[in-house]
C-alpha cells in the first residue's frame, strides 16, 4: 500500500492518469493539437481576406473587411485550447467553444461578406473550406471522448471530490479551535463561579446574617403558629358577605377591621392597639351570631368555629405572641440597619448578580460547547468516510491501493 499525504495525492494521480493511460491521452493531445492548427488556419485565412481586399475594394468595404477579421480572431482568442490540464471536462468546454465559434463566425459573414462576395471569392471559398475542416475534426473529438475516454473520464471524475476533503480537513480544525475555545473560556468560568460561590458563602456566614437568618426562621414559625388559630376565617368571610349584602344588621361590628383582617389577619393585628380591642369585639360578635346559627353553617363546623374563638380567650396568648412578632421584626430591622451600614447586603447582592450573570453565561458556553462537539464528530465522520470512498475509488481506477494520510494543523 502506498502512503500519500492528502496535499500530495492530486499531482501523484495526474501521474498515474499519465501514465496508465497513456495512448489515450496520446490521442487525444494529437487531437487537441490538430484544432490548434485548424484554428490558426482560420487566422490565417483572415489574413488572406485583408491581404486580397487591398486595392480590389473601396474604402467602404475594406473598413468593414477589417472589422469582419478583428471579431472573427476575437472569437477565436476566446477558444481555450487545454494544454497541460487535459481532462474531459476541459474538452468538453472546448467543444462547446466550437460550437460558440462557428454559430458567432456564420452571424458576423451574414452582415459583412456580402460588401465583399464579388471581389473575395476564394477567399471565402478557403475559408468555409477551413471551417468545415475543423468542424470534422471536432466531431471526431466528440466522438473519441464518447468511444475511447469514458474509464478516463470517470478516473479523473475521482479529483472532483478531493476538494470536499479539503474543506472537511479545514472544517474540523475550525471546530477543534473552536472547542478549544469554549473549553478554556468554561474552564475560567467555572473557576470564577467557584470564587464567587467562596466569597458569598464568607459573607453569608458574617454573624449578622446568621442571626438574621435565625430571627426570620423563628419570625416565620410564630407566623404560622399564631395563623394556625385562625380557623374562623371562613365564617368570617361569610359574615362579611352577608353584611356587605344587608342580609344581616349586627351592631359594633367593624367592617372596615374585617376586610383588613382576612386580608392580613397578622399584619392588623400588629397595628391594633393594645389588648386588641377591635379583635375582640369581632369575636364576641361572631361568637355571639354562631350561637343564633344566623350563618347557616353546618353544626359540626360552626362548633369547631366556636370552640376556636373561646380557646383564644381562655388561653389569651394572641397579645403575647403579636408583642413577640413586633419584637422579632423589631430585631431584624436593627440588624438590617447594620447590615446596611457595614455594606454587607450591597455586596452580597452584587456578588449575587456576577453569580446569575455567570450562571447564563456558562448555560451558553456548555450549550456551544456540546453544538461545536457534534459539529467535529460529524467532520469527522464525514471525513473518514469521503477518505475510505476516494480511496476505493483509486483502487478501482489505477488498480492501487493508495492510504491518503491528513494532518490537522492543531
Amino acid at each position: 500500500m502506498i502512503e500519500i499525504l492528502l496535499e500530495e495525492f492530486e499531482d501523484y494521480y495526474k501521474e498515474q492518469l499519465e501514465s496508465q493511460f497513456f495512448k489515450v491521452k496520446k490521442a487525444v493531445k494529437k487531437q487537441l493539437s490538430e484544432i490548434n492548427e485548424g484554428l490558426l488556419e482560420i487566422k490565417v485565412c483572415t489574413d488572406h481576406f485583408i491581404d486580397a481586399g487591398e486595392g480590389k475594394i473601396d474604402e467602404k468595404a475594406l473598413k468593414s473587411l477589417h472589422l469582419f477579421s478583428d471579431k472573427i480572431r476575437k472569437e477565436i482568442d476566446e477558444v481555450g485550447v487545454p494544454e497541460e490540464d487535459i481532462t474531459y471536462d476541459a474538452m468538453y468546454n472546448l467543444l462547446s467553444s466550437i460550437k460558440k465559434l462557428f454559430t458567432n463566425i456564420n452571424d458576423i459573414a451574414k452582415k459583412s461578406i456580402p460588401k465583399f462576395q464579388k471581389q473575395l471569392q476564394g477567399e471565402i471559398k478557403e475559408l468555409s473550406y477551413i471551417t468545415r475542416k475543423l468542424g470534422n475534426k471536432q466531431k471526431a473529438l466528440d466522438e473519441f471522448l464518447r468511444k475511447k475516454y469514458t474509464n478516463v473520464k470517470d478516473a479523473e471524475y475521482l479529483l472532483k471530490k478531493l476538494p470536499k476533503l479539503f474543506i472537511l480537513k479545514e472544517n474540523i480544525e475550525n471546530a477543534k479551535s473552536d472547542l478549544d475555545g469554549f473549553e478554556k473560556e468554561l474552564e475560567e468560568r467555572q473557576s470564577e463561579q467557584e470564587n464567587l460561590t467562596e466569597a458569598l458563602k464568607k459573607i453569608e456566614k458574617n454573624e449578622l446574617f446568621t442571626k438574621l437568618d435565625q430571627l426570620e426562621a423563628k419570625l416565620a414559625r410564630l407566623r404560622m403558629n399564631v395563623n394556625n388559630q385562625f380557623g374562623f376565617k371562613k365564617a368570617l368571610k361569610k359574615l362579611k358577605f352577608e353584611l356587605e349584602k344587608n342580609t344581616m344588621h349586627i351592631p359594633n361590628v367593624n367592617i372596615y377591621f374585617l376586610k383588613d383582617f382576612l386580608k392580613n389577619p397578622i399584619n392588623t393585628l400588629i397595628n391594633e392597639s393594645r389588648d386588641l380591642p377591635k379583635f375582640s369585639a369581632l369575636l364576641i360578635q361572631l361568637r355571639h351570631i354562631l350561637e343564633d346559627n344566623k350563618l347557616n353553617l353546618k353544626s359540626d363546623v360552626k362548633d369547631k368555629t366556636i370552640q376556636q374563638i373561646n380557646t383564644i380567650f381562655d388561653e389569651k396568648n394572641i397579645q403575647n405572641e403579636i408583642d413577640n412578632l413586633k419584637t422579632i421584626r423589631s430585631e431584624i430591622d436593627d440588624i438590617k440597619k447594620k447590615i446596611e451600614q457595614e455594606g454587607l447586603a450591597v455586596k452580597r447582592d452584587e456578588i449575587k448578580n456576577k453569580i446569575s450573570l455567570n450562571t447564563v453565561k456558562l448555560e451558553h458556553l456548555e450549550n456551544d460547547l456540546d453544538r461545536k462537539n457534534k459539529d467535529y464528530l460529524r467532520y469527522l465522520s464525514s471525513l473518514k468516510n469521503e477518505r475510505e470512498d476516494i480511496q476505493k475509488s483509486i483502487k478501482d481506477h489505477i488498480n492501487q491501493e493508495v492510504k491518503l494520510n491528513i494532518t490537522f494543523n492543531f
